[in-house]
C-alpha cells in the first residue's frame, strides 16, 4: 500500500511541476504575465531547449517530493491508525 500511494502522490506531483514549467515555456524573458506569449518560431533554439531542459527537471523535482510526502502522509497515518 506503501508503493501505491507514494506512487499516486508522486505522479500527481510530477503533473504539478510538468505543468508549472509549461506554462512559462513561451512567455518573453524576465515576464511575469501569463498573456505575454511569444511564438515558438520567434525564440532562440537554446533558449527553447534549456527551458525544456528545466521543465523535465522541475517534473522529476516535484515528482520525488510528492512521493515524500505521500510516504509520510501514509507513515503517519498508520502511526494513529494503531
Amino acid at each position: 500500500m506503501l508503493i501505491i500511494t507514494a506512487s499516486i502522490f508522486g505522479l500527481i506531483g510530477a503533473c504539478l511541476g510538468w505543468r508549472k514549467d509549461t506554462r512559462v515555456l513561451y512567455r518573453r524573458p524576465g515576464s511575469k504575465w501569463s498573456t505575454d506569449l511569444v511564438p515558438k518560431e520567434r525564440i532562440r533554439s537554446s533558449v527553447l531547449a534549456r527551458r525544456r531542459r528545466e521543465r523535465l527537471m522541475t517534473t522529476a523535482e516535484f515528482g520525488i517530493y510528492g512521493a515524500m510526502f505521500g510516504a509520510a502522509l501514509f507513515w503517519a497515518l498508520q502511526r494513529f491508525a494503531r
